[in-house]
């Protein structure tokens, strides 16, 4: 109902259609011969990333045995790693890909446009990683990818001109279906909803973005209102009840969570959906909380036991939330790129030409 009435708003003011909005702002490329050595480069590095012909039945990395499954099995986390290496590698280099895409060279690029067709392309064909049968650890990783594919795609579409095509779209679409089909039930299980849920929401969100589908937003945006329905206030401050029991690593699932939610609650915005509104104001909250995690100042919820190092692309979603809100949680001094996640598509710092 909120999309429809954001729909509706943007037809009432004038505007010729109701395409969604995208995430990020465009920054047109100049008409210009793609660099020829950087093309050739590209094109040869992409050979190295085949479609990944597996199945979808990964496990988990960590010791089953435990409730807050925050310690690593090795074992199984070696075969997990040898499991989704060439999906993640591949990841790795669209993002590499689409970093090219900033440089102030147009000639590279209109390369690196060219070179993230060329990658794509064998994926889509093959229909990657739309199998219909996924272990829960499989469906993991195909709502992450699904969420850093379309990322990149968004990004491409805003520093080059990129467009998906037909072959593209249904392979997206596929992918779309595939998480949705899982994480719908899930919602009637609140027990277990947690992180997971939020990026399959957002996921979903960000491939109804490419695909210009109002439907799955809206999809997204009730995954989202459940998501904000779990944080809760302790001790002075916010949690998620359901990384709060990860153990050593509950700071950690703090903001490996709400990644998706900042995606959802941004891309929402520009949509007409007030997602940082009314129980959404929460989420301010919550990114200060995880902002104190990360800087390990002592300012955050405590918990019992003592909690892993947040690593800096574990706060992908600070850029995104630091430019909507400059004055609420400025990002610190520096290189602003290092917040920056392969699920994201890399860093989303400097995706925008103003200040909201």
């Amino acid at each position: 109902m909120r999309l429809l009435k954001g729909i509706l708003l943007v037809l009432v003011t004038g505007c010729s259609q109701a395409s969604l909005v995208p995430l990020f702002d465009s920054q047109p490329l100049d008409q210009v011969k793609p660099d020829v050595r950087a093309l050739n480069r590209c094109q040869a590095e992409s050979q190295g990333y085949p479609p990944y012909p597996g199945q979808l039945k990964m496990g988990s990395k960590y010791d089953q045995g435990q409730a807050s499954k925050d310690v690593l099995d090795k074992k199984a986390a070696r075969r997990y790693q040898s499991q989704v290496s060439a999906i993640y590698s591949y990841l790795a280099f669209l993002g590499q890909v689409t970093e090219y895409m900033r440089k102030p060279d147009p000639a590279i690029r209109a390369a690196a446009k060219e070179c993230f067709s060329m990658a794509v392309a064998p994926w889509a064909q093959a229909g990657a990683l739309t199998q219909k049968h996924a272990s829960k650890q499989g469906e993991a990783v195909r709502k992450w990818f699904l969420s850093a594919l379309a990322m990149n795609m968004m990004k491409a579409q805003a520093l080059t001109g990129w467009q998906v095509n037909e072959e593209q779209r249904d392979w997206l679409t596929l992918l779309a279906d595939r998480v949705q089909a899982h994480a719908s039930p899930r919602r009637q299980r609140m027990d277990l909803y947690n992180n997971h849920d939020y990026w399959s929401s957002w996921a979903v969100m960000a491939a109804g973005l490419v695909l210009d589908e109002p439907a799955r937003l809206s999809w997204a945006e009730q995954g989202y209102w459940l998501a904000i329905g779990q944080i809760t206030p302790r001790n002075g401050g916010v949690v998620l009840p359901r990384e709060a029991a990860r153990g050593k690593r509950a700071e950690e699932y703090h903001a490996f969570a709400i990644t998706p939610l900042i995606l959802m609650a941004e891309a929402g915005t520009r949509n007409g959906l007030p997602l940082y509104e009314g129980e959404g104001q929460q989420l301010h909250a919550l990114a200060a909380q995880v902002v104190h995690f990360w800087a390990g100042d002592g300012k955050g919820v405590p918990f019992a036991q003592r909690q892993v190092a947040i690593d800096d692309y574990k706060m992908a979603w600070w850029p995104v939330y630091a430019h909507r809100f400059p004055e609420r949680l400025p990002l610190p001094a520096g290189d602003a790129d290092r917040f920056g996640s392969r699920f994201t598509g890399g860093s989303l710092a400097g995706l925008w030409e103003a200040t909201p």
